[in-house]
């Protein structure tokens, strides 16, 4: 029994101990506000060892503690201005965490905005703001709301408040600064907003950072202070449906061998990103993209995205979409929806080759009328002889198409079609987007971008950083450009870079986004 009361304790005092960081600042906030962000300046202890096992893998700084005290060193030399100093003036009350509001209210000039500065000891805190309003220059007066002093400018020329609450200093506009007390004293807070809990709660529970945006009062609030806002800039907000939208949330946090930024966010059927929402619980192409793919990026069910933008921009005064397929007609003979849009499905731009004898890549866009695609293929080729470009029948695995060698170019350029439309410069791009025998999702580096996001993700961009850097520096060399300073000061960071992959899903008619910098 013993034993177990000891397992057991030190269980529950380790879960307590790696527990996810309280945001205790949200408790002042008012729920109708536009935006809200904040930063753990002191994160959770999870946190912090993943920030000191990222840390170490860099030059220059082998923890947190360190870069806390570099941070210290450029606060202080602006508080010495003051007369005061970190250590002595501010350590002794700053908290873990600060945080910032925007409210609807205030005016173009100054928005209606308060900054929540964590205090762990109230006294102290109280002390320094009173040092710092007595060593003003500007006359200040001491105002009372609701048992919450605070100051102000005598004249009230400006209209900015500064108190301590119980936890927090509070500084911002007199109007916000009453709303925080208000919040706090029993009104409505933004965490116990259903909006804002929809947002954040599909996310990672413990994080460093955290931004919330309510964009349809943001765009409320713009236009309200635009009062000349005319019937395009109208337009232009209703093609993209952002009054729409319902709020988005993101965080950043860490792991031992990651930085993620994490979203959520929903899309205005009527908007051009309508169909997005669905597209992200679709894999796409990029997986299929040729295994030598260091570059990658991903739109699934690109005829419908392209043609969805152009049916929002008609409703854009001065843009005409029957003159757009009129010119495209005239052009090249071919209607722009039924024989072009119409038959893409998903779609892929990729890069490979890490020299530039090597480099190569090019689109590929699975078709669903194979036939299509051959008469645009067809098209092209014409175009082309009509230009005086010789062209060359080619063919790689079940498509056929042309090539196109360009004088004073190393490679030539490939354009293939059947199942898919292949557009490809060099032999081995073109080769490995006619469906070579191994692909992206083949490759180790890959395979480690995809377990960093999750298998229930579906990749749209992907970053091999070795293969990046491997191409930059061959192109450096083959220019001539000086590499000193990337020797020194962009390099030794660089190499301990594995990857950038972002990748998307759906959880109902809510998108989930990750951005994933992957180190070693």
């Amino acid at each position: 029994v013993v034993a177990a009361v000891v397992v057991g304790g030190g269980a529950i005092a380790l879960t307590r101990f790696m527990a996810p960081s309280e945001d205790a600042a949200v408790s002042y906030v008012p729920a109708d506000v536009i935006g809200y962000a904040n930063v753990f300046i002191r994160p959770s202890n999870s946190q912090k060892q993943a920030l000191d096992d990222l840390l170490r893998k860099f030059p220059g700084i082998d923890s947190t503690e360190e870069a806390i005290d570099r941070l210290v060193e450029q606060i202080d030399a602006g508080l010495e201005q003051e007369g005061m100093s970190y250590e002595e003036d501010v350590e002794p009350w700053l908290g873990d965490q600060v945080a910032v509001y925007f409210a609807t209210g205030g005016t173009a000039e100054l928005p209606n905005f308060a900054v929540l500065v964590e205090s762990k000891d109230d006294a102290e805190l109280e002390e320094f703001v009173d040092g710092v309003a007595a060593a003003s220059e500007v006359a200040l007066v001491e105002r009372e709301y609701e048992g919450a002093s605070y100051w102000m400018q005598e004249d009230g020329s400006e209209p900015i408040a500064a108190g301590v609450l119980e936890g927090f200093l509070a500084v911002g506009t007199e109007e916000a600064f009453k709303a925080s007390v208000d919040a706090n004293a029993g009104g409505d807070t933004l965490d116990e907003d259903r909006e804002f809990r929809d947002a954040v709660e599909p996310l990672n529970d413990d994080w460093i950072g955290l931004v919330y945006l309510d964009t349809q009062a943001f765009v409320t609030e713009i236009t309200k202070f635009q009062e000349g806002l005319g019937a395009n800039d109208r337009a232009a907000l209703d093609a993209f449906g952002l009054d729409e939208q319902r709020p988005q949330a993101g965080i950043v946090y860490a792991t031992s061998d990651s930085v993620t930024f994490e979203g959520t966010g929903s899309f205005s059927p009527t908007g051009a990103f309508g169909d997005l929402a669905d597209l992200a619980s679709e894999p796409g192409v990029v997986p299929e993209l040729p295994a030598e793919t260091w570059a990658a990026y991903g739109i699934p069910s690109f005829g419908d995205v392209v043609g969805g933008l152009f049916d929002t921009f008609q409703n854009i005064p001065g843009f005409d979409r029957s003159q757009v397929d009129a010119v495209f007609y005239g052009q090249t003979g071919l209607r722009l929806e039924e024989d072009v849009l119409s038959w893409m499905d998903d779609a892929g731009l990729f890069v490979q080759g890490t020299s530039i004898q090597q480099i190569g890549g090019g689109l590929v866009v699975e078709s669903s009328d194979p036939a299509k695609t051959t008469r645009v293929l067809e098209k092209l080729e014409e175009l082309a002889t009509q230009q005086g470009i010789p062209t060359r029948p080619e063919t790689k695995g079940d498509l056929e198409g042309f090539s196109v060698q360009i004088p004073g170019v190393p490679a030539p350029f490939y354009a293939l079609g059947g199942d898919r439309l292949v557009l490809a410069y060099g032999d081995a791009a073109a080769t490995g987007a006619a469906g070579g025998s191994e692909t992206l999702r083949d490759s180790e580096a890959f395979a480690a971008a995809q377990d960093a996001v999750g298998d229930d993700f579906n990749v749209s961009f992907f970053l091999d950083v070795d293969g990046a850097q491997a191409f930059g520096e061959a192109l450096a060399g083959f220019t001539g450009a000086p590499m000193d300073v990337y020797e020194q000061d962009v390099k030794p960071y660089v190499d301990v870079l594995t990857h950038v992959v972002a990748a998307a899903k759906t959880e109902g008619d809510t998108v989930v986004q990750k951005l994933v910098v992957g180190v070693e």
